[in-house]
């Protein structure tokens, strides 16, 4: 009888638990996502320069510029009282940490243009719920050229390898995509992106990615593309300093002294500081067998060197969905380059 009554209460106990994250989730649901007017968005672009990264710079379209964790930063390090370093993004200047990759197939040679930026984090909030609430947040965005400069493909996802998606260029030949792929739109975790954007026959570097940021998730909620002109007709522009990657290994501290942006040592190891997202612990870790869920990361080179950078929540797809190996990484979601 003990026995039955303690599986009893365990038995509601979870029924309980299991119909308030429902209900905070559906509450989240039901709420529309405020739109913000044009005078309440800000337009960061990389700042001009002859890097090929100032030629294929996306926009970053961000809302509620009020608010100082919508705005891009750039990643700092400081002291604290007792004299212990703290990483953080400092949203008064603009960065975005870039870096090229390339890779081969047996359809030919691509060339990645990585562009990532940072936030001071996701606030708390309930209604509607931010599952990703957490500090030093970030985002990126790769841009995938082929032989002839053009960007056939951009990969949009989270620091931590969640919300992946891909949107298709009309450089990119239809045998590469992903069978029965819809070319008109696609569903990619709530919001609707385009399934392919067009080009011109010829590219002009004039024609830029436009990403739509919403405010406090930081999700992109849409990707277009712009001329640079009208963009600038439309939005006030702020130049972000570009920063190589690898200065996200080596911020100031103080005079002389350097640290990195992630844990160099320890089960932490290349997880950026500061960047704990205890919702998605509570929810999600235990059933996707990852106690460190949604923690952003770096980006490493090789498999020897970082976390696994996994883009799918299937346990046994870890490997096959590593972005690190991004030809692999294309390949198991479908593409044909």
């Amino acid at each position: 009888m003990a026995m039955r009554k303690t599986m009893r209460n365990l038995h509601n106990k979870t029924t309980l638990f299991l119909c308030l994250i429902l209900t905070v989730c559906l509450s989240s649901c039901a709420s529309v996502p405020k739109e913000f007017p044009i005078n309440e968005q800000r337009a960061y672009t990389a700042e001009k320069s002859e890097q090929i990264f100032s030629r294929y710079s996306p926009f970053f379209i961000i809302e509620n510029f009020k608010e100082p964790f919508n705005l891009i930063g750039t990643v700092r390090a400081r002291l604290d009282k007792k004299g212990e370093e703290e990483l953080y993004v400092d949203p008064e200047k603009a960065a975005i940490y870039v870096q090229k990759r390339t890779f081969e197939t047996d359809k030919g040679s691509y060339t990645n243009l990585i562009y990532r930026v940072h936030f001071e984090r996701v606030p708390f909030s309930l209604v509607p719920f931010y599952l990703v609430k957490g500090e030093n947040v970030g985002i990126f965005v790769i841009v995938t050229l082929n032989e002839k400069g053009e960007p056939i493909l951009f990969t949009t996802l989270h620091t931590c390898g969640c919300y992946l998606g891909f949107i298709p260029t009309s450089y990119l030949p239809e045998e590469a995509l992903p069978e029965k792929w819809d070319k008109k739109d696609q569903w990619v975790y709530g919001y609707t992106l385009p399934g392919l954007l067009q080009y011109p026959p010829t590219f002009k570097n004039e024609i830029r990615p436009v990403i739509i940021i919403r405010s406090g998730t930081h999700r992109m909620k849409n990707v277009q593309l712009g001329e640079t002109d009208e963009l600038l007709k439309t939005y006030d522009i702020f130049d972000a300093q570009l920063k190589a990657m690898e200065e996200l290994e080596a911020v100031p501290v103080s005079e002389g002294q350097r640290t990195s942006f992630f844990e160099t040592s320890g089960s932490r190891k290349g997880y950026v500081k500061g960047s704990h997202k205890p919702l998605e612990r509570l929810l999600m870790s235990w059933w996707a067998f990852d106690w460190r869920i949604g923690e952003d990361k770096k980006l490493s080179i090789d498999k020897s060197d970082g976390p696994l950078f996994y883009t799918s929540l299937k346990p046994w797809a870890r490997k096959e969905s590593d972005l690190r190996d991004f030809a692999a990484f294309l390949q198991y979601w479908g593409w044909g380059l």
